[in-house]
């Protein structure tokens, strides 16, 4: 039920609740941007940036608080956008050569000058609030479930890169690691599952608890462990055990609701997916 015009039903989030939720989000969203500003955020095929992801925020927000502050003035707002797609598109062009940090600054300052406007208004009722959290938080959350699917889309792809490389080489030395270790398809293979598999208590625990448990022994010690645990795998037990694995972690990945993910799940996730597949390859093409 709509309430007058400074105050939100009991129901319904607050203003307050609303900017809190929004600094959460917007904090998560610019640590995963800062991450890797060269990083093609939503799939390898796709140029989008994080320059041209802040700048797409801040296009928003401008147009936003346009509107807003022309409701404050009693001023014609500016034109509705009709054909948002096509919107977008020429704002990504335009955009196209703007520097990272220029495009974040711009980014921040918009959110801020955004929530300015709102708070100029003292509105808090629940349908004006109900379409702030739009603005702050639901296009921030629809975006960041953009850049999980383009993590997903870089595993898939990294998988298909890596697979094919150990199953034309099945048998015989691939690569070197930094410790001078001779690896082969099998090895790496076993070793694929190996670390993705004890991630899923890790996932688990994180997401309970917003702590990721220790690992039992240092990376050098369970790949010792774990190489001559397998010493006597089969080629088709270790990659059958590697896909059926990868399978559930990718299926992990898809299930974590959007609200759940934070810059220290994706780094768990893609460090032990997409970054792992990417450094053995890059060990064989330096080895080949």
């Amino acid at each position: 039920m709509t309430t007058d015009a400074g105050r939100a039903s009991d129901s319904a989030p607050t203003l307050s609740d609303v900017f809190a939720e929004s600094d959460a989000r917007w904090q998560r969203h610019v640590e995963l941007l800062d991450w890797q500003p060269d990083y093609r955020i939503r799939g390898p095929e796709d140029p989008f940036t994080p320059a041209q992801e802040y700048l797409h925020h801040a296009h928003w927000l401008e147009y936003a608080t346009a509107i807003v502050r022309a409701r404050l003035d009693g001023a014609e707002p500016p034109p509705r956008i009709e054909d948002t797609s096509a919107q977008n598109d020429a704002w990504a062009m335009e955009d196209a050569r703007v520097p990272h940090g220029e495009a974040k600054a711009r980014a921040e300052s918009a959110r801020i000058g955004y929530i300015e406007a709102v708070r100029a208004t003292g509105r808090g009722d629940d349908r004006f609030v109900m379409g702030v959290r739009g603005n702050l938080v639901g296009h921030v959350d629809q975006h960041f479930s953009y850049m999980v699917n383009g993590m997903l889309e870089h595993e898939s792809m990294h998988w298909e890169r890596i697979t094919a490389a150990l199953d034309s080489h099945s048998r015989g030395r691939l690569h070197r690691g930094d410790d001078g270790i001779s690896w082969e398809a099998v090895d790496i293979y076993a070793h694929l599952h190996r670390w993705m598999w004890i991630q899923f208590p890790r996932v688990e625990a994180y997401l309970e608890t917003g702590e990721v448990p220790e690992l039992e022994a240092s990376v050098d010690e369970l790949n010792a462990r774990w190489l001559a645990e397998d010493d006597r795998v089969k080629f088709e037990n270790a990659r059958r055990h590697a896909f059926r694995t990868r399978d559930r972690f990718v299926r992990m990945m898809q299930d974590i609701p959007i609200e759940k993910w934070s810059m220290r799940l994706v780094g768990l996730c893609v460090g032990n997916s997409v970054g792992h597949y990417q450094e053995h390859l890059n060990w064989i093409v330096r080895d080949a």
